[in-house]
């Protein structure tokens, strides 16, 4: 028979071992908030997009800084806006992560009405560009308000920019145009065969040796994966290496958000990997 005094001793450390690990997970999961701004004025552009600002589980809390991800095409990131195969729920896998893991999101909503030419910054037969302006209101407009409002890595090491499908192209473009800025960019099954002059702008321009770029796509995409190829081996050749610029041909991946959501965990581990 275990007498009182022993058996309250036992008690006690069998709460302590059981209530710890779920009192972690439930912060994680509870204190990480998403900042919708509304209205958010392009002056390059004049226009007005929402802002969608992912801040981590211990952002309320700590004094700590943090590195920061810009993402086009915001409306299908988290989980709170749509749900299914049309959102990547970044949100949910960033909640799995200690909070010393996590980044801001800062995820800019894309307009329907000109998402086409503002991730182009080439003149097309589809239309004229926008890209230029629009990567302009990223680096001039948005990034100093992120810094002054919240507490971030201001550094290009500690900053970078991804986008998917066309929101590749203009964050290629942003990366090459604004080393100085975004470090590191993901390039998600970007569409470099819409607009080719991409590559010509490529390898005429003189690639940071600290830039990082993140290729991925998809073998059922078309030529999707030989036009990465193509821009990867551009980069490769300005002296970056491997570790620099991976390039990823996912077997039965296709052109959506569903494979993009997929590729996002992988993409994540190399990015803050050099955090």
């Amino acid at each position: 028979m275990i007498k009182k005094p022993v058996y309250t001793i036992l008690l006690l450390l069998l709460l302590i071992v059981f209530y710890q690990p779920a009192h972690a997970q439930s912060v994680n999961n509870d204190t990480a908030q998403i900042v919708v701004i509304k209205g958010f004025e392009i002056p390059q552009l004049k226009r007005h997009r929402s802002i969608r600002i992912y801040l981590p589980a211990d952002y309320s809390t700590s004094k700590r800084k943090y590195p920061v991800i810009y993402m086009q095409d915001g409306q299908h990131l988290f989980s709170i806006n749509k749900t299914g195969d049309d959102n990547w729920q970044i949100d949910l896998f960033l909640k799995q992560l200690p909070a010393k893991k996590q980044c801001i999101i800062v995820a800019i909503d894309n307009s329907e009405k000109y998402r086409m030419s503002e991730y182009n910054p080439f003149d097309t037969y589809y239309g004229k560009q926008a890209g230029i302006p629009y990567a302009q209101f990223l680096v001039e407009t948005l990034k100093p308000y992120i810094d002054g409002h919240y507490r971030t890595k201001t550094d290009a090491r500690h900053t970078a920019i991804l986008g998917s499908s066309m929101g590749g192209i203009i964050s290629m473009y942003a990366a090459l145009k604004y080393p100085q800025v975004f470090g590191n960019a993901g390039l998600f099954s970007a569409v470099f065969w819409f607009s080719p002059k991409m590559y010509a702008s490529a390898d005429s321009t003189a690639i940071n040796k600290k830039s990082r770029f993140y290729f991925v796509c998809g073998d059922q995409e078309g030529n999707g994966a030989s036009a990465m190829v193509k821009m990867d081996s551009i980069v490769r050749s300005k002296g970056l290496s491997a570790k620099q610029s991976p390039a990823t041909i996912v077997k039965g991946a296709k052109h959506d958000e569903q494979q993009w959501s997929s590729d996002f965990p992988a993409f994540y581990d190399w990015l803050i990997a050099k955090f």
